[in-house]
């Protein structure tokens, strides 16, 4: 039987004809409420260590939690810095590459000017090589027909080379060719 505290106040006992109690009453309602306070205690004893291991455990889930937002806050501090990492590599990257392109660029033109300035000399070493060719023909016309007068017809008028435009130098007038 568990004993509530009104129980035991109102709790009466047999009197015993000198006016006393009757021991043996008391006593068994002492052991009575000793092996209830002693149950209450055990339970009361269990219930603060069920207290302490969920206090323990709420700290440890604390901790846990803890570390895990820490966790979380550096994770996307760490993303934050490889995004800045990835952009400042991508703007370095960009200028390297349009640097690059840059220079390529210049001495691509400096190749174009350097080959026009070929061209330029392969033309003009080009008519002097056909003047030279056609002063070589008229001077072994000219010997021929001082060797051999009968054996040589008269040619067409010669190419007058001096009276070319130069800025076409790689065409000749079809009406002039020998």
């Amino acid at each position: 039987m568990k004993y509530t505290p009104l129980d035991i106040q109102r709790r009466e006992f047999e009197k015993k004809s000198f006016g006393g109690l009757d021991e043996g009453e008391v006593r068994a309602f002492l052991h009575e409420l000793a092996a209830e306070w002693e149950e209450i205690q055990a339970e009361n004893n269990k219930l603060k260590e069920e207290v302490l291991d969920n206090r323990e455990r709420l700290r440890q889930y604390q901790d846990q939690d803890r570390i895990f937002r820490e966790t979380l806050l550096q994770a996307q501090r760490t993303k934050e810095d490889l995004l800045e990492s990835a952009t400042r590599e991508k703007d370095l990257l960009l200028r390297e590459a349009q640097f690059k392109a840059e220079e390529i660029m210049r001495d691509a033109q400096q190749q174009v000017v350097e080959l026009e300035v070929q061209l330029r000399n392969l033309r003009m070493d080009r008519l002097r090589l056909l003047q030279d060719v056609d002063a070589l023909l008229d001077r072994f016309r000219r010997h021929i027909q001082s060797e051999a007068p009968e054996l040589y017809t008269q040619p067409a008028p010669t190419l007058n080379l001096e009276a070319l435009d130069l800025s076409s130098l790689d065409e000749l007038p079809k009406s002039k060719k020998r």
